[in-house]
């Protein structure tokens, strides 16, 4: 296992001004949710994992979204992942986000860390991002199917449980007529499209 440290994705006003857009912070998860099917999963699974200290309230909350998609080689990582305006559905037209901001809305929750499992073509790679954006690449010598991604965020107990409210609402609202299958700790959320019609 080998890492590169205190790498910084791309940073500045133009970052904090595509991450502040997000009123709703929360709909970070719509964007992850679409990254997932534009990299061809037809599956997302959604939980939530609370770990509390010893003789306190408070713990570390983590989101969890995992997908079955094609995953990230380092090139696409270096070249997309962690580039805002490079991405690798520029000349497709029907891949809704377009502009690769996708993953940076993660930002909008305020996470204490962001962990990123993935591997493609026989290479896999953990990335943690920190606060500062700055992240860790390391070379995993496991497979790993698809892409897993954990949102870290030092919390209360009562915190946990709105936080995950808010992610099953947001998920249910945005994501609920997708042709991929969402699940939401085990429940399947997706729902048949329907019009409205007089009686």
């Amino acid at each position: 296992m080998s890492s590169d440290t205190q790498v910084a994705i791309e940073a500045g006003d133009t970052l904090e001004n595509l991450v502040n857009q997000f009123t709703d912070p929360y709909a970070c998860l719509r964007e992850l949710i679409q990254n997932s099917m534009d990299a061809g999963s037809e599956s997302v699974d959604v939980w939530f994992e609370f770990n509390p200290y010893e003789d306190s309230q408070r713990g570390i909350a983590i989101i969890h979204l995992d997908d079955t998609g094609e995953g990230m080689t380092r090139r696409i990582i270096d070249t997309k992942l962690t580039q805002l305006f490079s991405s690798n559905k520029e000349d497709d037209l029907t891949k809704v986000g377009k502009f690769g901001i996708g993953f940076v809305s993660v930002f909008a929750l305020e996470p204490d860390a962001v962990i990123v499992d993935t591997g493609r073509d026989g290479e896999y790679w953990r990335l943690i991002f920190k606060k500062d954006r700055k992240f860790d690449r390391i070379l995993l010598n496991h497979p790993v199917e698809g892409t897993q991604i954990q949102i870290v965020k030092e919390t209360n107990e009562a915190e946990f449980e709105k936080m995950k409210r808010r992610s099953r609402d947001t998920i249910i609202f945005w994501c609920k007529h997708v042709e991929a299958e969402i699940t939401v700790e085990g429940e399947v959320i997706n729902q048949e499209f329907r019009l409205g019609h007089r009686h």
